[in-house]
C-alpha cells in the first residue's frame, strides 16, 4: 500500500536563553537510580527485565521521595531505544533537537526564566520502522491519503506556560532539573509514549488505556502498574503528603491551561480562576481528605460539559478511586444521555426482532435502504484477516470500514435501490482512521476532506483520503459507492466526534445529505494525560477536525455540528424506513 508522509516542518532555531539573574529555588537533594522497562515489549514471561532499557539517576528532594526529577538530557534519553538509526539528537542551551536524515524534525526550547516551552515537530517522526507494538494492519487497510500543510500566522512552534502552577524544580550542578512527570505531561502529544514513576520504577507504554490492569513479574511477584505503587507507598497508608496532593493539582492544572482544546470555546482564559468560581474546586484539589479530593477530580472534569473530557479512573494509593465512581454531569451531558435513552429505545421498536448494526431495513417501494453503525472501529488482524491475508466473511462484526463495504454490497446486489441511509444517530465516534475511509468509500470519485488544525500553533493540515474496498490496491471510483446510490446520514445530537466530524465533513464535500438532528459537535481529538497520581484525564485535545477554507485562508472546525438538510423530528418516526424514504422523496 503507497503511503504518503507529512512534509517534515522548516524549524527556525527556538533557543531561548534563561536571564543570569534568574533565582532558581535551594533544596536538600539526593540521587537514586531507577530502573526504566517498555511494558509493551515484554516477552511471554512477563518479566521486567525482558522489557528492560536502562536506568536514570534520578534526584529526589529530601522528605519527597514520590517526584523523581530528571534534566532534559535524561529526558530525551528515554527514547534512545525506540528512534531509528537516521536519527541523532543533541542538547544544547536547553533546546532538544532531534535529526532525522541530518534534518531537524524536532525541537523543545525551555526558557526557565519565563517559564516556557516552545515545541515544534513530532518525536514520533523520529521512531524506527516497527518500533510501535500496537496491531494496526486493519487500520491501515484500503487507506491512502495525500496530505497539505498549511500555515495560519508566522509561528510553525506551539508554546506552554508553565509560570502560574510554581511546579517544583531545582538547579544542581548547572542543570535544571523538573519532576519526569511535567515532561511526560509537555511531551505526550507529540511522542505518544507515556513515561511514568509507580513509586519503584519508570515504565513506559504506548497502550495508555491498558496501563493500570497491564499485568508483569518483578522480582517473582505479579504486578500491575496500580497495584506495585499501592505497594510501594502502603507505609503511609492512604495518607497522601501535602506536597504530592500539591504538585498532583499544579500539573493537573498546567493540563488543563495548555492542552484542553475547547478553552477558548468555553471562553476560559484561566483554570485556577474557573475552578475558584465553580464550587470551590480549586481548593478541594490540594485537600489532603482522600474523597474530596477524589470528587474535585472528577468535578473540575465534568463541570466543562464535554463529552470528550472526563476522569476515566483513579488510583487506590491515595483514596481517589471514590472518583471513577462519580460525575456530575452538565446540562449538556445530561441531555444528550436522555435522548440516547429515548433513541435507543424508538430504534428497538423500529427494527423489532432485526437488530441495529447487523440487519438493513427496506422501504415498502425498495427504493430506500437504512443500517447502523453507533462506533468507528477497526479490528485486530486476527479477526479481520485469513491465514492467507485474506478478508474473512466475518470481519464486519469487528471493523466498522468492513462492515459498511458488505452492507453496500448487499444492497447493491438487490438492484433498485437509490437512496441509503446511515444511521450513525447513536454514533458516539472512534478512529479517526476508520472514518476517513468510509468518507472516501461514500465519494463519487474516491476521495473527500478533511483537516486538522493545531489551535497551539495554527497549522493546518489539509488530508485527501482514498481507500481500496475491493483489494486491488487500485484506489479509484471502483472501490466507491457515491456513483451507485443517494447518501443519507441520519443525525442526532448522540452524534459525537467523530460521529459528528462524517456527517460534517461528508456533507460540505457534497457527498451525502443529512436527515434527522443536528448532530452534536465533538470537534477534537481526544489527549490522554496520565497524571504521576495514576489519573486517567481524558480531554479534548488542542487538534481540532474541520474543513479548510483555501480561499479565505481559514480553519472552520466542526464544533457547532452538521445541520440538517431534511429535518426529522425525535418521534415515533424518527428510524421509520418509510416516513424516511418519504421525507426523502419530498425533498427532492
Amino acid at each position: 500500500m503507497k503511503k504518503r508522509l507529512l512534509a517534515i516542518l522548516v524549524l527556525p532555531s527556538l533557543t531561548l536563553s534563561a536571564c543570569s539573574f534568574f533565582s532558581v529555588q535551594t533544596y536538600d537533594t539526593y540521587s537514586k537510580k531507577i530502573m526504566v522497562y517498555d511494558i509493551d515489549k515484554l516477552d511471554d514471561t512477563k518479566a521486567l527485565t525482558s522489557g528492560n532499557e536502562f536506568s536514570v539517576n534520578a534526584r529526589f528532594i529530601e522528605g519527597q521521595k514520590y517526584i523523581p526529577f530528571i534534566t532534559l538530557k535524561q529526558y530525551a534519553s528515554l527514547y534512545l531505544t525506540h528512534i531509528g538509526p537516521d536519527v541523532s539528537y543533541e542538547i544544547k542551551e536547553d533546546t532538544w533537537t532531534i535529526y532525522k536524515n541530518g534534518s531537524p524534525c524536532f525541537i523543545a526550547a525551555f526558557d526557565h526564566f519565563y517559564k516556557e516551552v516552545l515545541i515544534a515537530g513530532s518525536i514520533q517522526s523520529a521512531y524506527k520502522d516497527g518500533d510501535d507494538p500496537r496491531d494496526l494492519t486493519a487500520l491501515n487497510y484500503g487507506l491512502d491519503y495525500k496530505a497539505t500543510l498549511n500555515y495560519i500566522g508566522d509561528t510553525p512552534y506551539s508554546s506552554f506556560s508553565f509560570s502560574n502552577y510554581s511546579i517544583p524544580s531545582f538547579k544542581y550542578e548547572n542543570e535544571y532539573y523538573y519532576p519526569l512527570g511535567f515532561f511526560d505531561t509537555t511531551f505526550i502529544d507529540s511522542s505518544s509514549i507515556y513515561f511514568t514513576y509507580n513509586y519503584k520504577h519508570i515504565l513506559s507504554t504506548r497502550d495508555v488505556e491498558n496501563y493500570s490492569t497491564t499485568t508483569y513479574i518483578d522480582e517473582e511477584k505479579e504486578y500491575t502498574f496500580d497495584s506495585q505503587m499501592e505497594e510501594m507507598c502502603a507505609e503511609d497508608g492512604q495518607t497522601i503528603q501535602p506536597y504530592l496532593a500539591s504538585y498532583n493539582s499544579k500539573l493537573f492544572l498546567y493540563i488543563m491551561d495548555n492542552f484542553y482544546g475547547l478553552k477558548s470555546i468555553r471562553n476560559i482564559k484561566n483554570f485556577t480562576k474557573y475552578y475558584r468560581n465553580q464550587h470551590g474546586i480549586y481548593g478541594l484539589l490540594n485537600s489532603i481528605d482522600n474523597e474530596r479530593r477524589g470528587f474535585a477530580y472528577s468535578d473540575a472534569l465534568s463541570i466543562l460539559d464535554d463529552n470528550h473530557t472526563l476522569l476515566i479512573s483513579a488510583n487506590k494509593s491515595w483514596g481517589e478511586d471514590v472518583a471513577s465512581r462519580y460525575r456530575r454531569y452538565g446540562d449538556g451531558c445530561r441531555s444528550r444521555s436522555q435522548t440516547k435513552s429515548t433513541l435507543n429505545q424508538l430504534r428497538a421498536l423500529k427494527y423489532g426482532e432485526q437488530q441495529p448494526q447487523k440487519d438493513i431495513l427496506y422501504s415498502q417501494d425498495g427504493k430506500t435502504a437504512l443500517f447502523s453503525f453507533d462506533s468507528f472501529k477497526f479490528g485486530s488482524s486476527e479477526e479481520v484477516f485469513n491465514d492467507d491475508q485474506s478478508i474473512k466473511e466475518t470481519a464486519g462484526e469487528h471493523d466498522t470500514f468492513f462492515l459498511l463495504v458488505n452492507k453496500f454490497n448487499e444492497i447493491k446486489s438487490r438492484g433498485n435501490v437509490e437512496n441509503v441511509i446511515l444511521d450513525i444517530s447513536l454514533n458516539g465516534g472512534g478512529v479517526l482512521g476508520v472514518m476517513m475511509k468510509l468518507l472516501a468509500l461514500i465519494s463519487k470519485d474516491n476521495s473527500s476532506k478533511l483537516a486538522l488544525n493545531e489551535c497551539t500553533n495554527g497549522q493546518t493540515v489539509t488530508y485527501t483520503p482514498s481507500t481500496d474496498s475491493n483489494g486491488d490496491k487500485k484506489y479509484d471510483a471502483t472501490d466507491v459507492y457515491g456513483n451507485d446510490f443517494n447518501f443519507y446520514i441520519l443525525t442526532s445530537d448522540c452524534s459525537f466526534s467523530c460521529g459528528n466530524a462524517f456527517p460534517c465533513a461528508a456533507q460540505l464535500h457534497g457527498d451525502a445529505k443529512i436527515i434527522g438532528q443536528k448532530s452534536g459537535g465533538g470537534e477534537c481529538v481526544v489527549s490522554i494525560h496520565y497524571l504521576p497520581n495514576s489519573h486517567y484525564v481524558y480531554h479534548s485535545s488542542n487538534t481540532h477536525l474541520g474543513i479548510w477554507d483555501a480561499e479565505s485562508k481559514q480553519f472552520n472546525g466542526f464544533e457547532n455540528g452538521a445541520t440538517p438538510d431534511i429535518e426529522i423530528p425525535i418521534d415515533e418516526n424518527f428510524y421509520d424506513i418509510d416516513a424516511l424514504s418519504l421525507a426523502i422523496q419530498n425533498a427532492q
